[in-house]
């Protein structure tokens, strides 16, 4: 097993940061972060990453457990809520956006030496599709075992024994969140890989069973309005009340934070 040094925001005080209530997002450019990712494949630490959002970010307010699961894990910044959060709170934005759907396959492009994967998550067949197409990608790599994302937690424990028995040097986890974060945060210490990514809806992509926004709407930032015109019932919460919700918390957290920094005045103090 992997040493487990696991590279975390609050674990490196010279990387700047967004911190809210204990949620730490490093602001790390693409080569920056595919150097940390390189390393731990070299010197078999172990990584474990996550792709901040709104979504996630909201979540792990409103949800204690899933916070303190997300400490365990590198965060780094993925679209345009977060960043003006961090706007907001910092006063500058992140320096890149490192959506998951385009960073690991850049990354797995771009890492030359042949590493083992295993794809675990989306619904059953999934998997398998986007095996294939890893192989037609990137075939320096080598995908050594795939599993869909429909288990009890009766059976974790045998999923992992099907992990470990592969051998592989990065798992790939899309189960959504808060539940592909929680799996990872919960049981990377079992887990026999040197990389543990949640990665969403990548699978699905990669498979080709789900259609990417076209570029143009990328390009401003706008890949949301894509998936929400596409799937009104499924997303319609998430861009819409959620993120107003989400709007009001950042604004009461910032209001909160600037009344606590308020120099006390004399008047004040008797």
């Amino acid at each position: 097993m992997p040493d487990r040094a696991i590279d975390t925001a609050s674990g490196a005080a010279s990387v700047d940061r967004l911190e809210l209530e204990g949620v730490c997002v490093s602001d790390l450019t693409r080569d920056e972060l595919f150097g940390r990712l390189r390393d731990a494949l070299e010197r078999r630490t172990q990584l474990c990453l996550g792709f901040c959002n709104a979504n996630m970010l909201l979540k792990a307010l409103c949800m204690p457990a899933y916070a303190a699961a997300l400490r365990g894990l590198l965060l780094v910044s993925d679209g345009i809520g977060i960043d003006l959060c961090s706007g907001l709170f910092r006063g500058r934005f992140f320096r890149q956006n490192l959506n998951g759907t385009d960073l690991v396959p850049a990354f797995l492009s771009a890492e030359t030496a042949p590493r083992t994967l295993y794809l675990l998550g989306a619904k059953p067949g999934i998997a398998a599709a986007a095996a294939r197409n890893i192989a037609l990608l990137t075939p320096q790599h080598r995908v050594v075992g795939v599993r869909h994302g429909y288990f009890s937690a009766e059976e974790t424990g045998a999923v992992i024994a099907e992990i470990n028995a592969a051998s592989p040097d990065i798992l790939l986890v899309a189960l959504g969140n808060p539940a592909q974060e929680m799996f990872i945060a919960e049981n990377a210490h079992r887990i026999d890989a040197r990389l543990l990514m949640g990665i969403g809806a990548l699978l699905d992509y990669t498979a080709g069973a789900a259609i990417r926004a076209p570029v143009a709407f990328r390009l401003v930032r706008l890949e949301w309005l894509f998936r929400l015109l596409r799937e009104p019932r499924r997303l319609g919460r998430r861009y819409t009340v959620d993120i107003v919700a989400f709007a009001v918390m950042i604004l009461r957290l910032r209001l909160a934070s600037l009344a606590r920094s308020r120099p006390i005045r004399a008047a004040d103090a008797r």
